[in-house]
């Protein structure tokens, strides 16, 4: 029988708890979606002719505009600060006195590995006064922007069934073009594809 490597023992025991945690967090997400914060969201989506089953199937949430709503959260939950920040849910760093969510009033798209499990989320901000339309989890041990194609995980059977991927640019548009009946689609998360 093969020995056990102490530090790969390690490193694996640390990337599940961080799928728990992007878990926790996208559940959270869908919650706020549905409860009273997520009024905004849910009407932009219904604007984007988005249904209460397509926000489902998406696992599409909504992130707060507090600046520590998710943290205090998680918290409750016994996710420590650095966890948090391991799995790029908070900002903190030498200049910030106190670490905040990286998401804040934004719609919440969780990005999921080739197995299905949450990885990494992609946020579409709700005012037109945010500097960035889109923002990404930064790079994890989860998540390599250039490797994951989002929906990928949902595509894969028909498109091995239709030997047909479609690639388009985003996230609605991986949405509607599943809502259309073309659940073989995929949209890179980089800018090139590796």
């Amino acid at each position: 029988m093969p020995k056990s490597d102490p530090q790969a023992d390690a490193r694996e025991k640390k990337r599940a708890g961080l799928y728990d945690i992007m878990e926790m967090a996208a559940k959270l997400f869908e919650e706020w979606l549905e409860g009273d914060e997520g009024g905004v969201a849910r009407a932009y989506l219904d604007r984007r002719g988005l249904s209460p089953q397509t926000r489902r199937d998406f696992r599409i949430g909504y992130a707060p505009r507090d600046r520590r709503t998710l943290k205090q959260h998680l918290a409750t939950e016994g996710i420590t600060t650095e966890q948090m920040a391991e799995a790029g849910l908070i900002i903190t760093g030498d200049d910030i006195a106190v670490p905040f969510d990286r998401f804040r009033d934004r719609v919440m798209f969780p990005i999921t590995d080739a197995r299905g499990r949450v990885v990494a989320f992609g946020g579409r901000a709700l005012q037109s006064d945010q500097p960035a339309k889109y923002l990404n989890s930064p790079e994890t041990p989860l998540f390599h922007k250039g490797e994951m194609l989002f929906n990928l995980a949902r595509a894969r059977k028909a498109a091995h069934d239709s030997g047909i991927v479609y690639v388009v640019e985003g996230y609605m548009d991986v949405i509607a073009m599943s809502d259309g009946g073309f659940s073989n689609t995929v949209a890179p998360l980089g800018t090139a594809l590796t």
